[in-house]
């Protein structure tokens, strides 16, 4: 059997698809530790400091992956991968 190579499809739309992904996950991030904060508040009783917490943490996760994925993209670009 040939060994073929995958397609790498048109650039502009793989960008889109990589780039719409991330976005999506930063606000998805974010927005589950807003969730899970508040969550936290009700059945403590510690308003607003868990909500707070949690905005803080789905931030930081959500840049993670934001820059984790960016940097993974870079260097496909590049050929480093």
């Amino acid at each position: 059997m040939k060994n073929k190579e995958p397609k790498q499809g048109d650039p502009f739309l793989v960008a889109f698809g990589i780039y719409g992904a991330v976005g999506f996950q930063l606000a998805i991030a974010v927005v589950a530790g807003l969730y899970i904060g508040d969550w936290a508040d009700q059945k403590l009783g510690t308003a607003p400091w868990l909500l707070l917490v949690g905005l803080i943490i789905g931030s930081t996760a959500g840049f993670y992956n934001l820059i984790r994925i960016l940097n993974w993209k870079q260097k496909r670009q590049n050929g480093e991968d």
